[in-house]
């Protein structure tokens, strides 16, 4: 089966096409809602400003499939953005509503040096997620808080950079930019698509 990347317009979208094809997936970006039948797993992408995504997402008419889709147990991850997409609601975009899996409200980061950009450590909460160093990008973040927080990573404070519940993973960082780290994770993804009773 394949992987489908949602094509909302995020600049990383080819990168992740690449990245999850180097981790032995067939990835294939995602035009229209029905093509969502024939993936065995989402992709939800995201370089982009939250509120652009969720309006795309909107304009497609991929919200009631998309969240069918996860309801339904398909593997989902949502990078960066796309984790936010995830999420309740968004300071970035206060007027509009994400897809609510992870509840919370994403926030802008306090730190001193905004947007945080550059590798940070990510410190799994969980013995179900890996710690180790990834490549951020990123203004905004879901709270430390987040009842689904699988990692932390701190700048000026901490942020939720690893959510998961149920089929779904979200992540604040680019796994397609963090080297092995991130190779691994996508390496483990694509390995519960393909065995579905994969917990590694």
């Amino acid at each position: 089966m394949s992987v489908g990347i949602l094509a909302l317009g995020a600049a990383n979208s080819r990168s992740i096409v690449h990245a999850l094809q180097r981790a032995g997936a067939e990835a294939v970006m995602l035009e229209r809602p029905e093509q969502l039948a024939a993936v065995g797993a989402l992709v939800l992408p995201g370089v982009a400003h939250v509120g652009y995504l969720i309006q795309a997402l909107d304009r497609g008419n991929w919200r009631a499939p998309v969240l069918a889709a996860i309801a339904s147990g398909l593997p989902t991850l949502g990078i960066c953005a796309g984790f936010q997409l995830l999420c309740t609601r968004t300071e970035e975009a206060p007027a509009l509503s994400g897809l609510g899996i992870f509840s919370g409200t994403v926030t802008k980061l306090r730190g001193e040096k905004i947007p945080h950009m550059g590798w940070s450590k990510v410190e799994a909460r969980t013995s179900a997620f890996e710690s180790g160093w990834a490549y951020f990008a990123h203004s905004y973040a879901p709270p430390a808080a987040l009842r689904e927080t699988l990692a932390i990573t701190q700048c000026g404070a901490a942020f939720a950079s690893a959510a998961g519940t149920g089929s779904v993973t979200g992540v604040q960082f680019h796994p397609e930019r963090s080297a092995e780290y991130g190779a691994r994770l996508l390496q483990r993804f694509v390995r519960m698509v393909r065995e579905p009773a994969y917990a590694g």
